[in-house]
């Protein structure tokens, strides 16, 4: 029995301090990694689209449905962050060092998101990037109102926990 529940095989050690660097990660990376894609594509549709129209059209096709795929990758991933934060607020009265892991992350998350707002206000308003982060506007919501969404959710959060303590009391 206990070496089942000291397999740790296909499980992360700390998800949501990954999940939130994947975040940070795809909103720094997206708009460079559409650069390099519309820098390659869009002369290849042009010159493609002067042998054939419709061959054209369809790698015009495969970039947008890929914009479109990269801006909900980013979205999904702050979905499952939240998520992940979410499941940490029901099970902080189990044990208690969960309630613990959550103090923990919700203090590091609100140091680090003035330095992680910062770098995304940096490369977002870029010149050379306009074209690429204007392709990306769930990201672009998420960079702009990033600490009205956390606050709001820590928020909602709190509430939970404390209802959860509340309920151990009686």
């Amino acid at each position: 029995m206990r070496s089942i529940l000291n397999n740790k095989k296909g499980q992360m050690e700390y998800p949501i301090i990954s999940f939130i660097a994947v975040i940070v990660i795809l909103l720094v990376m997206a708009p460079f990694m559409l650069k390099i894609f519309n820098s390659v594509l869009t002369p290849f549709a042009s010159g493609v689209g002067n042998v054939s129209a419709e061959a054209g059209a369809r790698v015009t096709h495969v970039k947008d449905v890929f914009i479109t795929f990269w801006d909900m990758v980013i979205m999904i991933a702050f979905l499952i962050s939240l998520v992940l934060l979410f499941i940490t607020a029901f099970l902080v009265d189990t044990h208690p060092a969960f309630l613990i892991m959550f103090i923990i992350f919700g203090v590091f998350t609100f140091m680090f998101i003035p330095a992680i707002l910062q770098l995304v206000d940096t490369i977002y308003a870029n010149p050379s990037l306009a074209l690429e982060v204007s392709q990306l506007p769930l990201a672009d919501f998420v960079g702009q109102n990033f600490i009205p969404i956390m606050v709001g959710f820590y928020f909602v959060i709190g509430i939970i926990v404390y209802a959860r303590f509340r309920r151990n009391l009686q």
